[in-house]
């Protein structure tokens, strides 16, 4: 019996149905705060509960004596997404599950690496590792699906690519890989106890990124390269929160901007530039490199404005 938490979100849903395709509807159970989303699981079978990281009796309720479940972190960075967690880990616990997988970040194992995403990841790791239960931790890498999207949009909006990376390079790693991999954990295919990083096939810098968009689109892109404190200040104009727990009403985006500068630190250091073959060695073929993520995703990006 398989529990998926987030089933509203891509990664979650993702997972789910890569599971309805190696065993039965029956033996599977989806958590969503949203109730048509539970109401479309249901009607494919699944056992669907209404039931979040904030309500850890509806979790524990939801997750008794499942073999395994996929816990997908929480989005607020920070004491929110730690108190949710926490939650979520006692309620694992209190089911008596049989082992938990969690979408960790790649680097939450190094302690010289301290950005805000993986202080939250650090401190979930431990609490499921001083939970007594059996564990896989997914250290996934940055997900290529933003740049592939968003990040290719703004950039062929704009003519620009913003970030404060350096020469930093990250092997970016597909959602639907992401997906494969936690449904593979999920049904033993990994070594218990045990954590995985999950990347895609290559490691490319901004700059690799911007070459992509312009071969693809035809658009000319300028990497334009920040410090740390002026990406702060270009945030603090779009009315991104420096905190988590900050005003996101007048924000273009849902992270606040202590998460995003702190990522792009850590891979102007080199700590985001690691390259695996988990994909391929759990489940039996490898994973989209970027340039294939962004050709599929190409059709639906914006036209360049006049310049």
């Amino acid at each position: 019996m398989y529990a998926v938490t987030g089933v509203g979100g891509y990664v979650g849903a993702q997972t789910a149905r890569r599971l309805l395709e190696a065993v039965q509807p029956r033996e599977v159970t989806v958590t969503s705060r949203n109730e048509a989303v539970l109401a479309e699981w249901r009607a494919k079978g699944v056992r669907a509960i209404r039931a979040d990281y904030d309500d850890p009796a509806a979790l524990t309720e939801a997750w008794r004596g499942m073999d395994a479940v996929f816990m997908v972190s929480a989005m607020q960075v920070g004491k929110v997404r730690q108190a949710q967690h926490r939650n979520a880990v006692e309620a694992a616990q209190a089911a008596r599950i049989g082992r938990i997988v969690y979408t960790s970040f790649l680097g939450a194992g190094d302690p010289q690496i301290n950005s805000f995403e993986i202080a939250d990841h650090r401190f979930t790791e431990q609490l499921i590792l001083d939970s007594g239960l059996a564990w896989n931790f997914m250290r996934n890498s940055q997900y290529g699906d933003a740049m592939a999207e968003n990040q290719a949009a703004i950039a062929i909006t704009t003519g620009k690519s913003i970030g404060n990376t350096g020469a930093g390079t990250v092997a970016f790693i597909a959602r639907d890989d992401v997906a494969a991999t936690a449904a593979a954990l999920l049904q033993g295919r990994g070594m218990p106890n045990t954590a995985y990083d999950v990347t895609g096939p290559e490691a490319v810098n901004w700059r690799q990124v911007a070459a992509m968009i312009t071969e693809i689109s035809g658009v000319p892109i300028e990497v334009v390269d920040l410090t740390d404190e002026q990406m702060y200040a270009m945030w603090d104009s779009l009315g991104v929160p420096r905190e988590a727990t900050g005003d996101f009403s007048r924000s273009p985006v849902p992270w606040c901007s202590d998460g995003m500068v702190s990522l792009g630190r850590e891979i102007r250091l080199g700590h985001l530039s690691t390259v695996t073959d988990v994909v391929k060695q759990l489940n039996g073929r490898k994973p989209k490199s970027l340039r294939e993520l962004m050709r599929e995703k190409a059709p639906s990006w914006p036209k360049a404005p006049p310049r």
